[in-house]
C-alpha cells in the first residue's frame, strides 16, 4: 500500500513536472520568436551542420597531403641558398635536386607554386648540357652552381642543369613573359659555354 502511495506521488509529481516543462517552453516559444524565425533558425543549424562536415573532409584531406609530404621530404636533404629563397628545394641521394619554385621570395606570403624542377647534376659546358638533354630529355636550359649559389657559373663548374615544369599559366620576368603549363624553356637560360 505504501508503495503504491508512493508511486502514485510519483507519478503525479512526473506529470506535474512534465506539464510546467511544456508550459514554460511553449511560453518561451511564444514570446517573440515566430514560427518563421524559429524555421530560419532551424535551417541555419542544418546549413552550419553540413558546413561544419565540409571543413572537417578539407581538414582530413590537408592531415593526410601533410603526412604525404613529411614522408617524402624525410628522404631528402633541403637545399638552402640564398639566391632561392622562393624554393623548397631537397636533393636526393643520387645528387639530382627536386625544387618547388613560388610566387614570392618570401614564402610566407607565397600564393602559389608557378613551377616544379628537377636539377640533374653535371657540369656548366655544352657538351654536358647535351648529354644531360640526350639522357633526360630537352628543357635543361638554366644551369646552377650549387657550390657558389649562383646562376651559370665558370666554364666547367659543379652544379645542376634544372628543367622547369609550369604548373600553371601566368606571367613571370624570369621567362620573359607569359608562361604555358608545361615545360618552360625560356625559365633564366644559361648559354653553357664550350669547355
Amino acid at each position: 500500500m505504501v508503495n503504491k502511495l508512493r508511486t502514485k506521488r510519483w507519478s503525479g509529481w512526473m506529470v506535474l513536472s512534465v506539464a510546467l516543462v511544456s508550459v514554460l517552453t511553449l511560453g518561451a516559444c511564444s514570446q517573440g520568436v515566430s514560427k518563421e524565425e524559429a524555421a530560419r533558425k532551424d535551417q541555419e543549424i542544418v546549413n552550419l551542420r553540413s558546413q561544419v562536415t565540409d571543413l572537417q573532409t578539407q581538414a582530413s584531406t590537408f592531415q593526410q597531403d601533410a603526412t604525404y609530404w613529411k614522408q617524402l621530404t624525410a628522404l631528402y636533404e633541403p637545399v638552402p641558398m640564398a639566391s632561392m629563397t622562393d624554393h623548397r628545394a631537397f636533393m636526393l641521394p643520387s645528387g639530382a635536386v627536386l625544387a618547388l619554385h613560388f610566387d614570392s621570395m618570401d614564402l610566407s606570403k607565397a600564393q602559389n607554386l608557378n613551377w616544379v624542377a628537377l636539377g640533374v647534376p653535371g657540369t656548366f659546358c655544352k657538351a654536358e648540357q647535351a648529354r644531360v638533354e640526350k639522357q633526360f630529355g630537352s628543357g635543361f636550359t638554366h644551369f646552377h652552381d650549387m657550390e657558389n649559389d649562383v646562376h651559370g657559373g665558370k666554364p666547367g663548374a659543379k652544379g645542376v642543369w634544372f628543367v622547369h615544369t609550369a604548373v600553371r599559366d601566368f606571367n613571370s620576368p624570369m621567362s620573359g613573359g607569359n608562361v604555358k603549363k608545361g615545360i618552360d624553356t625560356n625559365f633564366m637560360p644559361t648559354a653553357a659555354p664550350a669547355c
